[in-house]
């Protein structure tokens, strides 16, 4: 697995396969424990379930997000305010030398596909999603990716352009602007 962090609230341990086409969200499940002895530095008692992973985290589920030359971005992670949805966003490999599309800076490699999905992370529903086609985004690090309250900007390299989205309640992208 990767790693990537723990969602703003501590609730949720976000991962990624391997192979970066699934997300595998763990939920922290407190161990209880309570030792006879008078020697309680005895690292012997401590059960073996404690020394575990699974001892201290229990999987929510493990959700496919991306398919075929598609990778899920393992960089990328955005959580809203209120800690119920979370942002996850897959690609194809960047084209280095991608054919000329009108409306399209030249000389700017191209994902053919970039899709970005909200999740709700308590049970891995996926509400809604949004895709972006021949076009370049700087995932990484949310370098290219803004969110502000409900609001989430996506600068579009390759086509010079700002997205601005909202992310509603019911957990749905709304486009605001472009």
């Amino acid at each position: 697995y990767h790693f990537r962090k723990f969602s703003n609230d501590g609730q949720f341990l976000i991962c990624f396969s391997r192979n970066c086409q699934n997300l595998i969200v763990y939920r922290h499940s407190c161990l209880s424990y309570c030792s006879k002895g008078i020697d309680c530095d005895n690292q012997d008692e401590f059960p073996i379930k404690g020394q575990k992973f699974e001892g201290h985290f229990s999987q929510l589920y493990s959700l496919n997000l991306a398919c075929g030359s598609e990778l899920i971005c393992k960089d990328f992670f955005l959580v809203t305010d209120c800690n119920c949805y979370g942002i996850f966003a897959t690609a194809t490999t960047p084209d280095s030398d991608p054919p000329a599309r009108r409306g399209a800076i030249p000389d700017i490699p191209s994902m053919e596909k970039i899709t970005f999905y909200l999740i709700r992370l308590a049970d891995g529903t996926i509400m809604d999603e949004r895709k972006f086609h021949n076009d370049f985004i700087h995932l990484a690090h949310n370098a290219g990716i803004f969110m502000y309250d409900d609001f989430v900007s996506i600068l579009s390299v390759r086509h010079q352009s700002i997205h601005i989205l909202q992310i509603r309640k019911a957990g749905m992208f709304v486009d605001v602007q472009t």
